[in-house]
């Protein structure tokens, strides 16, 4: 790999809440790297995964299973009836 030279470099600056920088840059050191070496892994593992390297999301159900639990806090509640599905209302007729 070619060495880079400071014109290959751009500087860029980003807001930390205090303890995040702080623990971050002990962690990093305690594994070998500053903050910077951090950053530069992270961004190049976006860039080879083409994503970011690690799922996002809200932990979050779905309808079907927003309504699913609903059904099955009614049947505790006892304002249904329990009733066991067939093993064709679990897993759908082929």
């Amino acid at each position: 790999m070619a060495e880079k030279n400071e014109a290959d470099t751009v500087s860029i600056s980003i807001r930390l809440d205090k303890n995040i920088k702080k623990e971050s840059e002990f962690l990093f050191s305690e594994l070998g790297m500053n903050m910077t070496t951090a950053v530069n892994i992270f961004l190049r593992r976006c860039l080879m995964e083409n994503k970011i390297p690690f799922e996002v999301g809200l932990n979050k159900p779905n309808a079907k299973t927003i309504a699913a639990i609903e059904e099955l806090e009614a049947m505790k509640r006892g304002e249904i009836p329990e009733r066991i599905m067939t093993l064709e209302e679990v897993f759908g007729k082929r």
